[in-house]
């Protein structure tokens, strides 16, 4: 990495998926030699967030720049583009990789205001109907403008690509660069999947709103239990739909099958516990539960939605299943306990695929790639 190279990342929501990305980046280049700095929301509210932020003020010699950023537009936005202004010129930022559509305005605006390269990745926020109709317009005019400022973008997937495509209009120069992880540190340990008659535990890993699909989640788990002991269904997060989730689990009868089990900090130690894991989402730009699941050797079942169809071939390491259906999901939850053998062999196929293709060296090259051709 050419030494003169010094790239801001710029994120206005760092929790979950987003997060995981951005400090992966942060982590991983940072120790390859590339100099970063870190812009971020101050509103962020994830644990893992919380306890990584100290780490990375040291492995970063402190040069983050904490921000009040909302997710609509709003005045803040000047104060905040000001301070970033200020922080790029005394500090020679080169490049400025924003992510999300807040940091993604962010970045652009930055190119013109302080002569930058300018670095995108939608997370998936810019292509779907996550913001209300005035803020969702006002985002997709301003990702309209924004195209002839962008020197990059990466997508995390085929998917997000085509998505953007499809809303925004065709990107200029672009690559795909699937997320990546580190292998568990220790291979997890060989156990049968249940026997019929045993418990099965079944995990759903991600926040607590409609757009990770644990209301279907919840249907799925609650037909299985009418036909049979021993399913439990663990959510694990947060989020604003707890409330709705616990309500429409009592108006099923399911209050004793599904458990909340809130936030955690070890989320690959949680996922060991489980026997399968799903994913009901109703769009991911990604999913790095899959890979997740994947590298730990636990059977997958997920919505055939978004960059999943590109983690998961169906049938071969993992199912794929309708989204937005709870008899879809039942269904292949019910296949991957009836059929004897399979979830094992998904399992263990899963795992070579997670080490092959979604490897953090991999993406991690791929993104210092990108920062040296546009610094070039």
């Amino acid at each position: 990495m050419a030494p003169d190279i010094h790239v801001l990342q710029l994120v206005g929501d760092p929790v979950g998926g987003i997060r995981r990305h951005v400090h992966a980046l942060l982590f991983g280049l940072s120790a390859r030699g590339l100099r970063q700095s870190y812009a971020y929301s101050t509103a962020a509210s994830d644990q893992v967030f919380r306890k990584e932020l100290p780490l990375l003020e040291a492995g970063l010699g402190g040069r983050l720049l904490p921000l009040k950023i909302s997710k609509k537009p709003s005045p803040g936005d000047f104060a905040n583009l000001a301070a970033l202004r200020r922080y790029v010129r005394a500090n020679g930022v080169t490049i400025v990789h924003g992510h999300g559509a807040k940091g993604g305005a962010y970045a652009r605006l930055l190119a013109l205001l302080c002569g930058v390269k300018a670095v995108y990745t939608p997370h998936g926020g810019a292509v779907h109907d996550m913001f209300g109709k005035a803020e969702g317009l006002a985002y997709t005019l301003a990702e309209k403008a924004f195209l002839p400022l962008t020197d990059r973008f990466v997508f995390e997937s085929a998917y997000s690509a085509r998505a953007y495509e499809k809303k925004i209009g065709r990107p200029g120069r672009w690559t795909v660069n699937h997320n990546g992880i580190e292998p568990p540190p220790e291979s997890p340990p060989a156990r049968p999947f249940p026997a019929r008659g045993e418990a099965v535990n079944i995990g759903v890993f991600a926040m607590l709103r409609g757009q990770k699909g644990q209301l279907y989640a919840v249907r799925a788990a609650a037909e299985l239990a009418r036909a049979r002991s021993g399913v439990l269904l663990h959510l694990f997060g947060e989020g604003p739909d707890r409330a709705a989730l616990e309500a429409e689990a009592a108006r099923l009868g399911a209050s004793g099958v599904v458990r909340f089990r809130g936030e955690t900090e070890a989320p690959l130690e949680r996922m060991r516990e489980m026997d399968i894991v799903l994913i009901p989402s109703l769009f991911e730009s990604f999913g790095y539960a899959a890979i997740e699941a994947f590298s730990l050797s636990r059977p997958v079942v997920a919505a055939r939605t978004g960059g999943l169809p590109e983690i998961i071939s169906d049938g071969e390491d993992g199912l794929l299943a309708e989204p937005g259906s709870g008899e879809a999901l039942a269904a292949a939850l019910r296949r991957l306990m009836d059929e004897d053998g399979l979830a094992a062999r998904l399992a263990a196929k899963g795992r070579r695929k997670a080490a092959a293709d979604f490897s953090l060296e991999r993406m991690l090259a791929g993104i210092a790639g990108v920062y040296g051709e546009v610094a070039a």
